[in-house]
This record gives C-alpha cells, sequence and structure tokens, in this order.
C-alpha cells in the first residue's frame, strides 16, 4: 500500500493542485468586478466593517455596478497608482492639502446641506465626520479620530464621475449619496 502511494505521488500533488486553481477561478469568478463595474471608497482611517460597509452601499447600485469595495488607505504609502485605482476617498483635513490635486472640485448641487471643503475658491470635498458637530457618517463601520475633522472626496482620475471628467456613468456620485445618508 505504502509503495503504491509513493509511486502515484505525483498525482495526489496534481489533484490538489487542480482543485487549487479550481477554487481560485470559482472565488473570482463570484466576488472580483473590475473597475468598470465597482466603486473603490478608500479610507485614511481604521475600517471596522469594510464588508459590512460595502453591503450597506451595495443597497442600491447603479446599472453596470456590481460591487462596492470598501478599504484602508495609508497616506504614508499614499502612491500614483492608488489614487488612480480609486472612485471616493475619505480624507482627514490636516491632510487635505498634500493630496488635494489628486482630486476633482464637486458640484455642491448635487448635495444640498452639506458642509464643504474649500481650496483656492473651489470646492473639493464634503464633511462626514466632525465630533464638534456630532457628524458622524457609517460610524458603525468606520473609527474616525475624535480630534480630527473627515471629508468624502473625488479622485479626478475615476471612470465613474459622469460628466464632472467626462467618463461614462456618475456612479461614484450615486454611491457618495447613499454614503452621506448613513448617518
Amino acid at each position: 500500500m505504502l509503495k503504491l502511494l509513493f509511486r502515484n505521488w505525483h498525482r495526489y500533488v496534481l489533484c490538489a493542485l487542480l482543485s487549487v486553481i479550481i477554487w481560485a477561478w470559482v472565488f473570482t469568478l463570484l466576488f472580483y468586478a473590475p473597475p468598470k463595474k465597482r466603486i473603490a471608497l478608500y479610507a485614511d482611517l481604521p475600517v471596522i466593517d469594510g464588508n459590512g460597509l460595502s453591503i450597506l452601499l451595495e443597497e442600491d447600485l447603479p446599472d453596470g455596478i456590481r460591487r462596492v469595495e470598501a478599504a484602508n488607505l495609508d497616506l504614508s504609502v499614499f502612491d500614483a497608482d492608488t489614487v488612480a485605482n480609486g472612485d471616493l476617498y475619505l480624507i482627514r483635513e490636516s491632510d487635505l492639502q498634500a493630496v488635494l490635486p489628486s482630486f476633482c472640485e464637486i458640484d455642491r448641487s448635487l448635495f444640498p446641506g452639506e458642509t464643504f471643503y474649500e481650496a483656492d475658491g473651489k470646492t473639493y470635498g464634503i464633511l462626514v465626520f466632525d465630533r464638534e458637530q456630532g457628524l458622524n457618517t457609517a460610524g458603525d463601520c468606520l473609527f474616525y479620530a475624535p480630534n480630527e475633522r473627515y471629508y468624502l472626496l473625488f479622485n479626478k482620475d475615476s471612470g465613474h464621475l459622469g460628466a464632472w471628467n467626462g467618463s461614462p456613468d456618475d456612479a461614484a456620485i450615486t454611491v457618495a449619496q447613499h454614503f452621506l445618508k448613513l448617518r
């Protein structure tokens, strides 16, 4: 019996390898969405429940979008690839000036009643957390630093901003409006 096992070891290894490849393919097929079919929300703060936040934001997705991905973003390793891959960003006010060129100016009329971040006479971000004002958006899923203000910003290179940057759809704006309702 042991002799047979050692003589056919390559078949057992091949079966194990094939099962890993098949399960990886099934997982990718079920859960991966290419950038054109997903909205990426990166947060410069600890995301306590990224899956929960994704599920909340996926309740009313625009046509053509399959998934919302919520993940941490560490600004100490903020690079061009990260900016190019994301659509929405939650950034603390103290870090905004350093990264502002990566984000687009927004249309205030799409977000009535909100408080905005302005620089050089342009509107860039929407206030989502301010302890003094009692503002806490998606606080069950995100861990905001209590002494900071956080803003929601839009990547100027996003493929989901519609007329703002000439992209084919405005799904990021729709998801942002839905995110702002999570107060």
